[in-house]
Order: structure tokens, then sequence, then C-alpha cells
């Protein structure tokens, strides 16, 4: 108990520190009001996630200092010593901030353009190296857990990334054919907007020679994804009724990451979400 209110108070502590440092500004006079431009000089604090020997903290902070959409950056900060650098280059996206299990690198999901993807960089912020490509969905699938795991010897990441659908050719052409029950992504993406048709699956890379393997196939969608203690499984999320579009039932499974085989977990006739294991591997919650 004494341990975990420790853990707590650094927890705390270091959000204040990041609190402090996001909030200071120049002394202004009373007089001086404040004007629409002032809104793109906002920061908003994200995630805040300690290193395992909790030393540093990796912090996102979502940025409006530029046309279109607001855009989030990772930050690392030296809680003894309080500063603080930041990943990637200036106008780089990023976000989630993922410590690998031995503290030597930082996961997190990111980039510009057509370099997007699962990106590393060593604990000090040095050294941020894209791994591998990730593809995004719009199709509409409301609670979705973890996208990013750590295997447990840090040695390999599991990410969720898209591939097409069977229905993707056929609904991007002209005409446009419509199959699906839900041809129509989150009112986010705009009324004019149709599914991209694209489903997720389940992806591993190995950090030192990149290689690249999919996990898993098909008409399903996986995702909310948790690697095992053990190292030999990752728990994910899915709907495999046999028409998920008309009937939403997530449940648990677990894929082999050596022979690719999945076996499921819960067969319940309502939703679970965001799976994961104790520190045994004996139980899930």
């Amino acid at each position: 108990m004494r341990a975990h209110c420790h853990r707590l108070s650094v927890r705390a502590a270091a959000l204040g520190v990041l609190v402090a440092s996001l909030t200071a500004a120049a002394p202004r006079s009373r007089a001086q009001r404040l004007q629409t431009s002032d809104l793109y000089r906002f920061r908003s604090l994200g995630a805040v996630v300690l290193s395992p020997d909790g030393r540093l903290v990796a912090y996102s902070v979502t940025m409006f200092d530029r046309p279109g959409r607001p855009y989030s950056q990772i930050w690392i900060m030296d809680l003894a010593s309080r500063k603080a650098v930041r990943l990637g280059e200036n106008k780089e996206m990023a976000s989630e901030p993922l410590w690998s299990p031995d503290g030597k690198w930082v996961a997190y999901p990111g980039g510009e353009g057509e370099r997007f993807g699962i990106w590393v960089a060593h604990a000090d912020g040095s050294g941020a190296t894209l791994l591998a490509p990730v593809k995004g969905s719009n199709s509409p699938l409301p609670g979705q857990g973890k996208g990013v795991s750590w295997s447990p010897d840090s040695k390999q990441i599991a990410f969720v990334s898209s591939t097409p659908g069977p229905e993707t050719a056929e609904a991007s052409g002209d005409p446009m054919v419509i199959t699906r029950y839900l041809y129509k992504p989150e009112a986010s993406e705009g009324n004019s907007h149709f599914n991209d048709n694209r489903r997720l699956h389940i992806f591993v890379v190995d950090l030192a020679t990149r290689n690249l393997r999919q996990l898993t196939e098909g008409n399903n969608d996986e995702h909310s994804i948790d690697w095992s203690p053990d190292g030999r499984e990752i728990l994910f999320i899915s709907n495999r009724e046999p028409n998920s579009d008309e009937f939403f039932n997530y449940d648990v499974f677990a894929v082999r990451v050596a022979d690719h085989s999945i076996r499921r977990l819960t067969a319940t006739e309502s939703c679970e979400y965001a799976p994961r294991w104790s520190p045994d591997g004996k139980r899930i919650a």
C-alpha cells in the first residue's frame, strides 16, 4: 500500500510539473484582454505515462498553432531536472506514448502524410525511427481500446492497422456499389463520406530487423490489443457475428504469435471491451 501511494504521489507531482510548465507565459497587464489570436497559443495536456523506473515521464500536448484540426506532440521530461525534450520534428503529429517494459524505448503512433505509422525513440527522446506504416479506417466501430502493445521482452511491437475489405473496390468505383448495412462512418467524417470498407487487423514488427508480420486476416475487425506476460498470445476484441454490421457484439479472443491460431475466450450476448492480462498471466480483466 505504501508503494502504491508513492507511485500515486510521483504521478501527481509529475502532472503538477507539466501543468505548471504548460501554463507558464509572459506576464500580462491587467488591462490586456484575451484576443482571438490567443487561441493559437493554447495547449492541452493529454496522456501522462511514467517510465518503468519512475525517473522519466512521457506526455502528449495538443497544439492549436496552425489551421485545421488540432494535433498532438509527445514530450519526455526528466523528473529530477525537469528538462523536457520533444519527440520527432517540429510539426509532426505524435500521440499515445507507450514505454517498453525495459524502459529503454518509447513507442507511439505518429508522423506526417505518407510517413505516418508506428515510431520508436530512445528514452532520452533521441533516435526517433519509423518502424512500420499504419493505415486507419473510418468504419463505424465504437469502443476501440489500445492499438499498440509491447512484447514482454521489449523486442517486438504489436499494433492495429487496416487492409482493404472485399467491398472496398466496388464502393470506390463509378457507379458506387453499396453492399454493407453500415455504409456511413461516424458523424465527424461528414455526411458526404462513405465507409472505406477496410478491416482492422493485428500486425507485429521486430524492433531490430523491422520484419513485419500480419497475425490476423479476413472480413472481421480485430482491435483493443494486449500482449500476454509470457509473450505467447495477444488479446484482442472482435465481433464475429454472422452479420457484424447489424448485430453488434464484441467478444474477447487471443491469437498465438507463433502460428497465428485464434482461440475464443468469451461468448456472451453483450459486449466486452479493453481486455488486459494480469501481471502473472493467469487472469484477464
